[in-house]
């Protein structure tokens, strides 16, 4: 059997030579592929009288010029190296990992000095005020309210502006949450 390459070209009329020869042997024994190639063959001038044989890309000039400017502003801003000298050699080969080093130690002394401190029986972390968070709605007139209460454990999310859920509506079983062994809550969806 021919791969499907051979078969696509020979199906739209389009294989030549000895390929061809071998195709039209295989297919004098399979009437399914002859049937397509006869399918192809009456569709192949419909397709040809409805659609244009070519049709250029507007402006096409315009595009080949601008990128044609861009290539050589390009080439002009790398300007002409001379020889033996690279862009990564000299001053800068030295320069730019010493200051990713100094940046990254200043962030990690940053780090040490202004994050969270951790309580003296290492068991618990001191934990700033509690902030009111911003709840944020994309749609336009929905505006939403947080509500907490420490002593209920429960956090509510109000939402003014947006159509009741009715009563009739199921809630499909799509996911479903379970507790991990570290106690953090995860989203576990059922393969498609």
């Amino acid at each position: 059997m021919p791969d499907e390459e051979l078969l696509a070209l020979w199906v739209e009329d389009e294989l030549d030579g000895s390929s061809a020869a071998a195709v039209e042997a295989w297919a004098a024994s399979q009437p399914e592929w002859l049937e397509r190639r006869e399918q192809a063959r009456q569709l192949k001038p419909l397709l040809q009288a409805a659609l244009p044989g070519r049709e250029d890309p507007p402006y096409a000039e315009f595009f080949n010029a601008r990128i044609g400017r861009e290539i050589a502003r390009e080439a002009a801003a790398l300007g002409p190296a001379s020889p033996g000298e690279t862009p990564s050699s000299g001053f800068w080969k030295w320069f730019l990992p010493a200051t990713a080093v100094a940046g990254m130690a200043l962030c990690f002394w940053g780090g040490t000095r202004f994050g969270p401190t951790v309580a003296a029986d290492n068991a618990t972390a001191t934990i700033p005020a509690e902030q009111m968070p911003i709840v944020y709605t994309p749609e336009k007139g929905v505006n939403a309210a947080y509500f907490a209460s420490a002593p209920a454990d429960a956090m509510v999310i109000v939402l003014d502006g947006v159509a009741a859920i009715p009563d009739s509506f199921e809630i499909p079983e799509t996911a479903a949450v379970e507790e991990p062994m570290d106690s953090t809550a995860s989203l576990i969806l059922p393969a498609p």
